[in-house]
């Protein structure tokens, strides 16, 4: 499972999120991209999901991931995000569930503030609120 990154941009995959779900791939035949859609945009998204994503997938002769919009009201991304990990650790409790977390990396600490720090507050959520069945991983993108 990962966070699936569009920047606002729809039309397709940030370069941390392609990083990420190449991963991923590589961990698992089963992986879920999650996008939480807070802009109404799934229709796009689900657009790129096939052209950029699932097109490729069926071409080369592989099962592509699937893809998970979430709907959120008021731009709220965390919560229904941690709702949704947690809601599948349950459905599945003989698995691990590694949620995998593009994350930007800066050149200068004093940079880190100016940066979205929901990857932060995501593991720090999930840590709370998981058991050790969820592992995060990382997946560092550098500036």
């Amino acid at each position: 499972m990962l966070s699936l990154g569009t920047n606002g941009d729809v039309r397709r995959v940030l370069p941390f999120s392609e990083k990420a779900l190449r991963f991923a791939m590589k961990l698992s035949d089963e992986v879920q991209a999650v996008h939480v859609d807070a802009e109404e945009c799934s229709d796009e998204v689900r657009q790129m999901w096939q052209r950029n994503v699932a097109a490729p997938f069926h071409e080369a002769g592989r099962i592509a991931p699937e893809l998970v919009l979430l709907q959120s009201p008021y731009r709220f991304v965390l919560m229904p995000l941690v709702d949704y990990i947690l809601k599948v650790e349950r459905e599945c409790p003989h698995r691990q569930v590694a949620v995998l977390v593009p994350e930007l990396v800066v050149k200068h600490w004093w940079q880190t503030p100016l940066h979205n720090q929901r990857a932060q507050v995501l593991k720090l959520l999930l840590l709370m609120r998981g058991n050790q069945r969820i592992m995060v991983i990382n997946i560092p993108w550098y500036l």
